[in-house]
């Protein structure tokens, strides 16, 4: 047994592509009873038939919509056709033979009416409000450390792409709808069938790309983080600011378009001393330079109520404790951050060992 699987997302004013479609199918002789977004077709020994037909339930009670609908359909259940779609007023019946077209174009000239014009008008204000927000956010919520591997970058781009996407989508289906609706009412209003398949290959193009570009990212992301010890990479530790005892160590390096190299570090001793430290590996020692006054102008960025240059080198306070220390070496920042009162000679020593 043979099978296809197809993804089906047509509006109504696609019916003539959504039937193109499903006539290759017939002819082929592939057949399914349930049409939707994602659709599995069959193999049979003999040809199948496709009709498209539009309707608008009629009536104040659920009761009523169902016998108006259930009369839309007798001309077809008559043919020996069955229904196997219905989204947004459009139905698809299928059979095993040939039938003439039964639409009845006269008495589809109020099928789009003002409340499914107004439905696609918001959901386009949407997915540009939606987009802008996105933007906008994101610009405000941006760090050093939001980028510091491909993975979440190109994530990031995937996920703007998307919201990009949808204002296309949504203006297609806002405009083409308008033009829909001029045709039923008037048939000499017509739109070109090709511009439409070409404006819907470039959606499912965006639509893959927008899936590739998250997939991807996602798990670029996920193999972009790599573990490091002292002797790949030099790193400062407790034995080195004097602090003896048996300690468990972390690490962590990422590479990233904006950030070349990251690495992280954390280290906890058995009475629950911690040092962690963060180092950026820049493009240039104007970009580290520029991330500096950027970690002097917000200690808030690495848990600080304040900040203070001594010899080029920043001391980070919460409150009146001394917790952080940054510290730049050509295009190398290094954040050291402790829980412990640290003294002028442990200081001396970090900002020796990232200094040489």
């Amino acid at each position: 047994m043979k099978y296809k699987l197809k993804f089906i997302n047509f509006r109504p004013y696609e019916y003539e592509l959504l039937q193109k479609k499903l006539d290759k199918l017939g002819k082929t002789q592939y057949i399914t009873d349930d049409l939707s977004f994602l659709t599995i077709f069959k193999k049979v020994n003999h040809p199948v038939y496709y009709k498209i037909d539009f309707f608008n339930p009629t009536g104040k009670t659920k009761s009523e919509k169902n016998k108006s609908k259930n009369i839309f359909y007798d001309p077809y259940l008559d043919k020996c056709y069955e229904p196997i779609y219905n989204k947004k007023g459009m139905y698809v019946f299928v059979g095993d033979h040939p039938i003439q077209d039964l639409v009845k174009w006269d008495k589809k000239t109020d099928f789009i009416n003002d409340k499914t014009k107004l439905k696609n008008l918001n959901a386009f204000m949407i997915s540009l409000f939606v987009t802008f927000f996105f933007i906008i956010v994101s610009f405000y919520a941006m760090n050093i450390d939001t980028f510091l591997s491909y993975g979440i970058t190109i994530v990031y781009a995937g996920f703007l792409f998307a919201c990009i996407t949808a204002i296309y989508r949504t203006f297609c289906n806002l405009f083409y709808t308008n033009k829909f609706q001029k045709k039923l009412q008037d048939v000499h209003n017509k739109f070109s069938i090709s511009k439409l398949n070409h404006l819907r290959k470039i959606y499912m193009i965006a639509v893959l790309l927008c899936i590739f570009l998250i997939t991807g990212g996602m798990i670029e992301d996920t193999l972009n983080a790599k573990t490091f010890d002292p002797y790949q990479h030099n790193l400062l530790l407790l034995e080195d600011l004097g602090i003896e005892g048996q300690t468990e160590l972390s690490t962590q390096s990422h590479s990233s378009f904006t950030v070349p190299h990251s690495y992280s570090s954390l280290e906890i001793s058995e009475d629950n001393t911690i040092l962690y430290i963060k180092e950026y590996q820049l493009h240039s020692t104007k970009s580290a330079k520029k991330l500096i006054s950027d970690f002097e102008k917000q200690p808030d960025l690495y848990l600080c109520t304040s900040v203070q240059n001594k010899n080029n080198v920043l001391y980070g306070y919460h409150e009146a404790e001394l917790t952080t220390l940054i510290i730049q070496n050509k295009n190398s920042v290094i954040l050291i951050s402790f829980d412990f009162q640290i003294n002028e000679k442990q200081i001396k020593t970090a900002i020796q060992f990232y200094s040489h």
